[in-house]
């Protein structure tokens, strides 16, 4: 395992690039459900969308280095280290790098698939909390009227 600078550099250059991927596919979805449910307004809304996203990439950054600090080397290999370990992505076959029936990395010491994926559930609901928490948290101290979204649009 590198160090943790490099780590995380690759982590938040990679996860980043794959995590605004998946935001931007999921917004034409969150911004409507969001109005729908709330009575805030699209740039509030918005701006709690970015804040958390950006706490789940900076959360999702530690939990892949505890992630891969505790699991590699010791559960499994993989030949491509870039990324192992996504908060939205559960662990699976797919990190051990299978091409054309021909494995380049491997589980060791008869560690299983579900161990791996109980590990990573175990790394993932911490940094989904986290990432909540923290932007709750940033957006009460830098927009202290901020909207608390647990009201629902009554008018509809």
């Amino acid at each position: 395992m590198e160090s943790f600078f490099t780590e995380s550099y690759f982590y938040l250059t990679i996860a980043g690039f794959v995590q605004a991927l998946g935001a931007l596919l999921i917004a034409p979805f969150f911004f409507p459900i969001a109005r729908r449910l709330t009575d805030t307004s699209f740039p509030s809304v918005l701006r709690a969308f970015l804040t958390f996203n950006g706490c789940l990439l900076v959360w999702g950054c530690l939990g892949h280095y505890a992630f891969t600090a505790v699991t590699f080397g010791r559960l499994y290999v993989s030949a491509d280290r870039l990324v192992d370990w996504y908060p939205f992505i559960p662990f699976g076959q797919w990190v051990l790098d299978q091409s054309f029936g021909e494995q380049r990395g491997q589980l060791l010491g008869g560690t299983s698939l579900w161990h791996l994926r109980l590990i990573w559930l175990a790394v993932a609901a911490p940094v989904w909390l986290f990432s909540y928490a923290s932007t709750r948290f940033l957006l009460r101290l830098h927009f202290p009227h901020f909207p608390s979204f647990t009201h629902v649009n009554r008018n509809t």
